[in-house]
């Protein structure tokens, strides 16, 4: 019979896990502190009601089309689902027009209020370069140009 104080005496001691590592906490290097990104934002800065509405609308829509066309896509692909994929990427399709339509009709809504604003010719503005129509050299077929009186 084995004594109770020596049941195994060829095993080795536990090993400690956690002394091959030392004080990971006290060896690491000094990491400087940074401000959080937008810890110093001001957070009573007010987004226009219009503005908040076209966004999340165009984000909804945005949702919408993309996955109509995908699940869709898929449907028409590995399933073989013609109709209701086909109507998937429809209902995609139209979803994204109306977010293209939206952006649109937000830029334009854009464009005349600050020619409103700036008190410009509206039209100057939707062709971006803010000249008059009134041109002071027209250039032929030639592409020479030529002086108008």
């Amino acid at each position: 019979m084995i004594p109770d104080s020596e049941e195994w005496p060829d095993e080795p001691d536990e090993p400690d896990p956690e002394a091959r590592w030392g004080h990971p906490e006290d060896d690491l290097a000094s990491i400087p502190s940074i401000e959080e990104p937008g810890a110093g934002a001001d957070p009573s800065i007010e987004v226009d009601g219009d503005i908040a509405k076209y966004f999340w609308v165009a984000v909804i829509y945005a949702n919408v089309a993309l996955g109509g066309v995908s699940i869709g896509l898929m449907l028409v692909v590995f399933r073989g689902q013609y109709t209701l994929g086909g109507g998937a990427v429809v209902v995609g399709l139209f979803a994204l027009y109306r977010t293209y339509d939206l952006y649109q009709t937000y830029q334009t809504r854009v464009a005349d209020d600050d020619a409103a604003e700036s008190g410009e010719d509206v039209e100057s503005v939707e062709t971006g370069n803010g000249a008059s129509s009134n041109a002071e050299s027209v250039e032929t077929s030639s592409g020479a140009p030529n002086d108008v009186d």
